[in-house]
């Protein structure tokens, strides 16, 4: 009987947790999804790749240099325009708490996009890192559908 009380337990925090997601302009996201760079500035991305049911009911909003930028789903991307520099990224996601502070330091014109994802093979942590290859990086936006912060 234990065992189910405990598994009844999960699946309510499970689901306490699920994100409200607002997305952005579909005219914003197909121009988003050509990653060009804005001159003078840096446009990043923050890139929540595709997952099963573990993980993907956490709210989990981006946040950079403080300011939360976007409210991600699996297979969702939040987008912003910085001064060229260092930036802070980390995630907020309940349950769960903050994650760990990636720094991204960038110049004009460059075009960052960070992973946000599960470790541990999809049975650890929802954390934030870097991509391994650009493609992979690019490939996860443009399959992505474009959020800003929900309210």
């Amino acid at each position: 009987m234990s065992k189910r009380i405990v598994a009844f337990g999960a699946v309510l925090i499970c689901l306490s947790g699920c994100a409200t997601v607002k997305y952005g302009d579909k005219d914003a996201e197909a121009t988003l999804r050509d990653l060009r760079p804005i001159s003078g500035k840096v446009s990043l991305y923050v890139c929540r790749e595709k997952a099963a049911f573990v993980g993907a009911g956490n709210r989990t909003t981006a946040i950079v240099d403080g300011n939360p930028i976007g409210t991600l789903k699996p297979n969702n991307f939040a987008h912003t325009v910085l001064a060229p520099g260092s930036h802070d990224v980390y995630i907020e996601h309940n349950p769960g708490g903050k994650s760990g502070v990636l720094k991204v330091e960038a110049a004009a014109d460059e075009v960052p996009i960070v992973w946000v994802g599960m470790t541990g093979h999809g049975w650890g942590v929802l954390t934030v890192d870097h991509f391994s290859s650009r493609s992979e990086a690019e490939n996860c936006v443009r399959q992505a559908q474009y959020a800003v912060p929900a309210e």
